[in-house]
C-alpha cells in the first residue's frame, strides 16, 4: 500500500448523530481523527443529521457490503466491530485490510442483556454472538480492545483459533502485532456549559447550590442504579442539597430493547416518593453536544455494577465523559477503571451493592473541597492519556507504516466459519 494513498473506511454498527450512545460516539471521534491524517468515510447504519467537512459520513442502511462496495480497493483499510462474511471477502478480494474493533466485549455483555429472556433465545443470542467474534478474530489483520484485561480474554481465543503459534509468536512475542489497545477517548478540549443552571431550569425543585450525583449514560441490565438510588435516600434523611441525576433511560437505537433494570429503579425511586424531589430522570435520551450541560455542572460522577464477568472485562465509556469533566469519581470494584481510579487518585471505589459506602463517598467529596480538590488535580494529570489522538496515535502509525504482517484465516477457513456464523444467525432468527 502506498502511504500516500491510503483510506479509512469506518463502519459504525449504531447511530451517529444528534443523539447517540458508546459506539456511536467512539466511531465518529474516529473519523474525525483519522482525517487528519488519510481521506475517511464513515459509514452509518442511520441518515445522519451531523455532518463534517473533513470525512464523509454515509448510510449504508440494511447492507453494508453493498454500500462500500465502491470504496473498497487495495489501499483501502476498513475498521468495524463486525462485517459479514460476504464483505470480509470483497476486502480480501481487492487486497484491503480489515482491523476488527473488539473494544465492546458483546460476547460477555450479551449474557447480561438477555439476561431476562427464557433459556433457548438466551442460547441462540450468545450462540450468535460467538460464531461473531470468532469470525472477526479468525480474519482480521489486526484486532482493537478497549484494556489489557480484555486484551487477555481475545488472546485466550485466538490461541483457540490456532492464531498464536510459534510463527506469529516470532513476529511479535507481545502479539502487539495483531491485538492493540485503543480504549474509549475523551476529547482534548475541556467542555463548556452553554446553560448556566440547566437542571433548576428543568427541574425547578433542584437548586443551583444543590449538589448534583450525575449518573451519564443509560441505565443497562448490567449497571446497578438501585445501590445510588438508595444512598441517595438515605442522604435524604439528612440534608436536603444532594441531587441524583439519570442522563438517559431510553436509548437512542429503537432496536435496544427497554431494560428490566430501567423499569426497577424507576418503580423504586416511585415507590419510595424519591422521584422528581431527589432522583430525577430523563426518560428520553439527551442530544451528545447538550450533555456537556448537565456533565459540567455536576459534582460527582457515579458508575456502579456487579461483581461478575461482564464488569470484569468491561470499559465503562462513561467513565471517560467523568474525567474529560474533572469530575471526581464514585464507582464499585472489580473493572478496570476501578483499578484506575483506586491507584491513580480519580475518586473512591466501593464494594458492589453497597449503598451505605456508596452515600459516605457522596458526602465525603461534598463536604470535603480538599479532598475534591485533588481528586480533579489527579484527574487532569491522567486525562492526556485518553485523548483520541493519543490513544489512536499507534494505530496511526500503523496503518502509515502498513504494519500488518501477522496472517490470519485462510479463505477455505473463512468459508467455513461462515457456515457456522450463518447457521447460528439462522437458529437466533427461528427462535
Amino acid at each position: 500500500m502506498s502511504q500516500l494513498k491510503k483510506n479509512i473506511l469506518i463502519i459504525s454498527n449504531e447511530i451517529v448523530g444528534t443523539k447517540m450512545a458508546g459506539p456511536g460516539i467512539r466511531y465518529l471521534n474516529f473519523a474525525k481523527v483519522f482525517s487528519k491524517h488519510f481521506k475517511t468515510v464513515l459509514f452509518t447504519p442511520n441518515e445522519p443529521d451531523i455532518s463534517d467537512k473533513s470525512f464523509k459520513i454515509i448510510c449504508y442502511g440494511g447492507n453494508i457490503t453493498r454500500a462500500i462496495r465502491g470504496y473498497i480497493h487495495s489501499d483501502s483499510v476498513i475498521i468495524a466491530p463486525a462485517l459479514l462474511p460476504s464483505a470480509i471477502k470483497l476486502i480480501r478480494k481487492r487486497g484491503g485490510r480489515y482491523i476488527a474493533d473488539l473494544y465492546d466485549l458483546n460476547l460477555i455483555e450479551v449474557l447480561e442483556y438477555t439476561s431476562d429472556e427464557s433459556g433457548k433465545r438466551r442460547e441462540t443470542a450468545f450462540d450468535l454472538n460467538y460464531q461473531t467474534v470468532i469470525k472477526e478474530l479468525s480474519a482480521a489483520d489486526h484486532i482493537l480492545c478497549s484494556n489489557p484485561r480484555q486484551k487477555d480474554f481475545y488472546l485466550g481465543l485466538l490461541s483457540s483459533l490456532a492464531r498464536i503459534n510459534p510463527k506469529t509468536y516470532n513476529l511479535s512475542s507481545d502479539y502487539s502485532d495483531l491485538i492493540s489497545i485503543a480504549p474509549f477517548g475523551l476529547e482534548s478540549e475541556d467542555p463548556k456549559s452553554s446553560i448556566q443552571n440547566i437542571y433548576h431550569k428543568i427541574f425547578p425543585v433542584i437548586k443551583p447550590t444543590d449538589k448534583i450525583v450525575y449518573w451519564g449514560g443509560g441505565i443497562w441490565n448490567w449497571f446497578d442504579p438501585l445501590s445510588v438510588i438508595k444512598a441517595i435516600e438515605i442522604i435524604s434523611k439528612k440534608r436536603g442539597d444532594v441531587k441524583l441525576f439519570f442522563l438517559g433511560v431510553k436509548h437512542p437505537n429503537p432496536k435496544i430493547k427497554e431494560m428490566e433494570v430501567a423499569n426497577d429503579a424507576i418503580a423504586y425511586a416511585k415507590k419510595h416518593e424519591l422521584e422528581s424531589k431527589f432522583v430525577f430522570f430523563n426518560y428520553g435520551w439527551t442530544d451528545f453536544a447538550e450533555r456537556i450541560n448537565f456533565l459540567s455542572q455536576a459534582s460527582i460522577g457515579v458508575s456502579t455494577h456487579f461483581d461478575n464477568l461482564e464488569t470484569r472485562y468491561s470499559m465503562r465509556t462513561r467513565i471517560l465523559d467523568y474525567l474529560w469533566a474533572g469530575l471526581p469519581i464514585i464507582s464499585t470494584e472489580g473493572d478496570f477503571f476501578a483499578e484506575l481510579i483506586k491507584k491513580d487518585g480519580l475518586g473512591i471505589v466501593v464494594k458492589p451493592k453497597d449503598s451505605k459506602a456508596i452515600a459516605s463517598a457522596i458526602l465525603s467529596i461534598i463536604d470535603d473541597p480538599s479532598l475534591t480538590s485533588q481528586f480533579k488535580k489527579n484527574i487532569a494529570k491522567i486525562k492526556p492519556r485518553f485523548y483520541w489522538e493519543n490513544i489512536l496515535s499507534p494505530l496511526i502509525k500503523r496503518i502509515k507504516d502498513d504494519d500488518f504482517s501477522s496472517p490470519s484465516a485462510s479463505n477455505y477457513d473463512i468459508t467455513r466459519i461462515s457456515f457456522s456464523y450463518y447457521w447460528a444467525k439462522f437458529k437466533k432468527f427461528i427462535s
